[in-house]
């Protein structure tokens, strides 16, 4: 167990070491420190951290009462207990002293049961503070690590509205832009990998993608092992979201060429883009784990699988959305279970000029 510290301030020399004498035989183990005006008392204080404190009022140059008011304005001497200690008799002595920040007040010429029992009550209650005060601090941590884990697990509109309410009702959501990513071959490059290899890979890349989509103000909705999903236009509700997507998606693929160069592989990506409505919401209530359904979503995947790697496949309805800002290379149609022949297109390069327009269009509005 760490040693009591005790800091005795007082010019009275002989004092100070009569309430050590007295103190020793109840702190034998205690460590004491001696302090001769308000000067010393800070330093010593902000120097070795003492649990207790012991401080004339009427010492000369800097007084007791100025080097309260010090300890109590610093951070890091603030929660350090005081007990002020006097020759004042009076009530309002007892009263200032207690108002500037003091635990309590102790009256000279000093009796030692007196001096015992209160320097006893200051050293409990600064041990019941300080165990609050840690409790406090794990509690804290706790938190930011149960947030960190919710922050990775549902976006944060989400868990905004747990904080609100607990019931989180399924909710639809009109006119967003759904983008699908996967890495090319993944399987057949994982077995060439150690566990602790693959995974580092993917932790990296997922993380650069989860800052993407933050940059680009899209939601992040999940992760299915290799495979990367997020949506644009779902809670700011803006024009562009088909845009927004579209930029998100070109900057995934430039991340992962500049991550092939840096780390010596040579991962490849697909990612698929359709526009339409969503239908989101936590479906189970014992694993929490926000998704989104509906045809939208389900014509999305079919366009990243239906990419060729390093390419941006866009659907009819984002083309649609798309055209006026960029040249969209159009393929061959391909035939999809339960839709028929499907209309594809490949993102080719922006249209500079009409994404400037857009920008100046929105910074009219901001």
């Amino acid at each position: 167990m760490q040693r009591a510290k005790i800091l005795i301030a007082d010019d009275m020399e002989y004092l100070v070491d009569f309430m050590i004498s007295h103190l020793q035989s109840m702190y034998k183990e205690a460590v004491f420190i001696k302090a001769k005006n308000g000067y010393e008392v800070f330093m010593q204080a902000m120097k070795y951290k003492p649990d207790l404190i012991l401080l004339d009022w009427e010492m000369p140059e800097f007084s007791g009462m100025d080097a309260l008011h010090s300890l109590k304005n610093n951070s890091k001497t603030v929660d350090i207990p005081v007990i002020m200690v006097s020759g004042f008799i009076k009530s309002d002595h007892v009263r200032i002293a207690l108002e500037k920040g003091a635990v309590d007040y102790l009256r000279k010429p000093i009796e030692p049961d007196e001096l015992l029992a209160r320097v006893r009550t200051a050293m409990t209650l600064a041990g019941t503070l300080q165990k609050l005060k840690n409790r406090q601090k794990e509690l804290e941590e706790e938190k930011l690590k149960s947030d960190q884990l919710l922050k990775g697990l549902l976006p944060a509109e989400i868990i905004d509205s747990m904080k609100r309410s607990a019931d989180i009702a399924p909710k639809r959501f009109k006119n967003v832009t759904v983008v699908i990513a996967d890495l090319v071959d993944f399987t057949t490059k994982s077995q060439k990998m150690s566990p602790k290899r693959l995974l580092n890979e993917l932790k990296t890349i997922f993380t650069a993608f989860d800052k993407i989509t933050q940059e680009h103000k899209a939601t992040r909705i999940k992760t299915i092992g290799d495979a990367y999903m997020a949506v644009s236009g779902m809670w700011n509700k803006e024009s562009d979201h088909a845009v927004v997507a579209a930029r998100l998606a070109e900057r995934m693929r430039e991340y992962i060429i500049e991550h092939n160069i840096k780390y010596k592989i040579n991962w490849e990506i697909r990612i698929g883009l359709n526009s339409g409505d969503i239908v989101a919401g936590i479906i189970s209530e014992s694993n929490i784990s926000f998704d989104i359904f509906g045809d939208t979503v389900n014509t999305a995947a079919r366009m990243q699988s239906y990419s060729n790697p390093m390419q941006i496949n866009v659907s009819q309805s984002t083309y649609n959305k798309l055209k006026n800002y960029y040249n969209l290379i159009k393929r061959i149609s391909r035939k999809v279970k339960g839709k028929g022949a499907v209309n594809m297109y490949y993102l080719h390069r922006p249209i500079l000029s009409e994404l400037h327009k857009l920008e100046q269009q929105k910074e009219k509005y901001i």
